[in-house]
């Protein structure tokens, strides 16, 4: 005796089948609320996502000019010397002794290059434990490269300095300054337009412009007579230097050790209390 399965769709009463229940599933969706909801949060995705892409777009399309120009923004230092010049001097003090101060930064550009890219000539040496790369400072002035040297100036009213163009002594041991120079050269110094530090992190791109014309000097390898001028406590002081024009083919080339201050460019700061 064979059976078929049936289905027999249930009464159901009005009173136990209310609206909502009642209608079909295709019909349960959400209310008019929260559609609302999800259209407003699929346009801002959408506008999020057209701004995202257009602030990509014209960060990769700022020319390199402006993005070097970016990049040199100066290093903040605050002052250490917070109303110290609201602190009464005694002007019959014995001086200050002077400070002997060596550059921080060597740095070199190529003649050629108007847009004076500067770059580092690093000093290195192979050792059992790998290479090693001394506090050495290469200065370098020929017909195709010219030195930038920078000084970070020390210590409150020491704001007036010499700066001392010199040439590392033969007869310095335990350091090879590989001295090599044209005696006859003549070299311009320019002070240049920059009181910011400049940094391989910020602002190594290129050489500030000339401000002034600072001194011309020979490097005879007799004794200079110091070059005297203000260096602001707390500031940067930036040379450059380079063949004048009566020696365009000058060469100046040595590396000087920046622990041994007498030796090469260096400046010394003098107290400066009551100097006008």
């Amino acid at each position: 005796m064979s059976s078929s399965a049936s289905y027999t769709p249930l009464n159901v009463s009005e009173e136990a089948c209310n609206e909502q229940d009642c209608q079909p599933t295709s019909n349960r969706g959400y209310t008019a609320s929260q559609r609302r909801l999800v259209t407003w949060a699929c346009i801002g995705t959408v506008i999020s996502s057209i701004l995202s892409i257009g602030v990509f777009y014209f960060d990769h399309l700022e020319s390199p000019v402006s993005r070097a120009a970016s990049s040199r923004a100066p290093l903040r230092r605050p002052s250490t010397y917070i109303n110290l010049n609201s602190v009464a001097i005694s002007g019959d003090r014995p001086p200050l002794s002077p400070i002997y101060n060596s550059p921080d930064v060597i740095l070199q550009f190529r003649t050629s290059d108007p847009s004076r890219s500067l770059f580092e000539d690093p000093r290195w040496y192979p050792s059992d434990v790998g290479a090693i790369y001394p506090d050495d400072r290469h200065f370098l002035v020929s017909s195709e490269t010219s030195t930038v040297v920078q000084f970070r100036n020390l210590d409150y009213e020491m704001e007036r300095c010499h700066l001392n163009p010199t040439i590392p002594s033969p007869n310095i041991t335990s350091f090879e300054a590989a001295v090599n120079v044209d005696f006859s050269s003549e070299i311009d110094i320019w002070m240049l337009d920059s009181s910011s530090e400049l940094s391989r992190h910020i602002s190594w791109s290129t050489a500030p412009p000339r401000r002034s014309h600072f001194a011309t000097v020979d490097f005879s390898g007799k004794d200079h007579k110091p070059i005297e001028f203000r260096c602001p406590s707390s500031s940067f002081t930036t040379f450059e230097f380079s063949c004048s024009d009566r020696t365009p083919n000058c060469y100046i080339n040595f590396w000087q050790k920046k622990e041994r201050v007498l030796n090469g460019v260096f400046m010394v700061q003098h107290d400066s209390t009551g100097w006008p």
